[in-house]
């Protein structure tokens, strides 16, 4: 075998494909935490409120809930990469810029083209998956998926802190954009189409409503498990570090708590994606969900590196599900991958953050503690929806 041929071999591979789709997702979700990160900085030099710091989420949310479904739709439609390579650079660029915002409109702007980099990205990047590995891989193939997403997230605040102490903030999007645009540049040239080895239909028949209707006719309740499960997961991520700072931590040691909270997401991922294998789908689900309140009211109650020991592992079981909601949907409708994956990952994550400006209302009137006890509840309302038929027939 020649090398050009042992060249071509490997980036037609499955295994590649997986790889590269991961890697987008790593370096999308590398900025996820900039908000977070420097959310209490915004608070502070623009005189916000809870509300309208938690309006930056419902922005985002509606975003999301606008763009995914359609972003989803034409994902389903070509096999060309393009979302999965532009998407990755607008999220950087729009990240980035968020800390230099002068205003709060003009953060709104820089918050709403991350959110676009994002919307573009997930739906192509999670059905994907669907395409280019064989289908007795599909729970597995999802699961690595989503760790490097999560690592991204995990890494991204000390990325977000190590990029404002080494070049400071006008200089970060300059170096941030780099890695992003290399990457981009790579994936067009060693895969300028996403073929699938799942044996399953690329191109829908339907319109995009139609569409889109006939698939959240069949996994309605688990989009609404994974729209819970987001609020839960970014009422933390947004939230807890108001409570911290108001307590005195500074911006380092909020990225740190940050990071400390999405590695334990990475490492629960890789646990319980095991434990649905073992047990079933939902079983797992539902000890999982159990213990997540469990963990964030513990967390709630209590104070200092105690509280963020059960933070920690309160929000790293409720995002651990995300693989698993994933690929019920995606065996649920298999020639609609990309629109299902929008639904569940994309539509769901912007309801979720639409609820993140209330919930701030309600820090505002209450205080913090009291959106961080709805933020607890919420995994627990998610238990009824086991009951329903897409996860009594959840395959194991």
């Amino acid at each position: 075998m020649t090398s050009k041929t042992f060249r071509l071999f490997r980036t037609e591979s499955s295994g590649f494909k997986l790889s590269l789709l991961s890697a987008g997702h790593f370096f999308n979700d590398l900025y996820a935490s900039f908000l977070p990160t420097f959310i209490p900085t915004l608070i502070s030099r623009l005189g916000l409120t809870m509300a309208q710091a938690g309006f930056f989420s419902t922005f985002l949310g509606v975003i999301h809930i606008i763009f995914q479904p359609v972003i989803g739709y034409l994902s389903d439609r070509s096999a060309n990469p393009w979302l999965i390579i532009w998407g990755p650079i607008l999220t950087c660029f729009g990240a980035t810029m968020i800390p230099l915002s002068p205003t709060y409109g003009t953060a709104l702007l820089f918050v709403g083209l991350w959110g676009l980099g994002s919307a573009m990205f997930h739906p192509q990047g999670h059905g994907g998956v669907g395409h280019v590995v064989p289908r007795n891989r599909l729970t597995v193939s999802l699961a690595l998926f989503a760790v490097a997403g999560t690592a991204g997230v995990t890494m991204s605040p000390l990325f977000a802190v190590a990029l404002v102490n080494t070049v400071g903030l006008k200089l970060m999007p300059v170096a941030a954009i780099l890695p992003v645009l290399i990457l981009g540049l790579f994936t067009w040239r060693t895969m300028p189409s996403i073929s699938h080895e799942s044996g399953d239909a690329m191109t829908p028949q339907k319109g995009l409503f139609s569409t889109m209707k006939s698939v959240f006719a069949v996994i309605y309740p688990i989009w609404a498990m994974s729209t819970v499960r987001d609020a839960a997961s970014q009422g933390v991520r947004m939230f807890f570090p108001i409570r911290i700072a108001g307590e005195g931590g500074d911006i380092s040691f909020v990225g740190t708590v940050l990071f400390l909270i999405m590695l334990g997401s990475t490492i629960a991922m890789l646990v319980i994606g095991r434990m649905a294998d073992r047990y079933g789908k939902k079983q797992t689900l539902t000890v999982t969900m159990a213990l997540s309140s469990l963990f964030l009211f513990a967390g709630r109650a209590s104070g200092g590196w105690t509280a963020i020991l059960f933070f920690v592992l309160g929000t790293a079981a409720v995002n651990a599900t995300m693989p698993i909601t994933a690929a019920i949907a995606q065996e649920m409708v298999p020639n609609s991958r990309g629109m299902a994956s929008s639904i569940v990952m994309g539509l769901s994550w912007g309801m979720g953050n639409m609820l993140m400006a209330p919930f701030g209302k309600v820090g505002d009137l209450y205080g913090v503690n009291a959106t961080l006890f709805i933020v607890a509840l919420l995994p627990l309302l998610t238990l009824p929806l086991l009951l329903t038929r897409p996860f009594r027939e959840a395959k194991n």
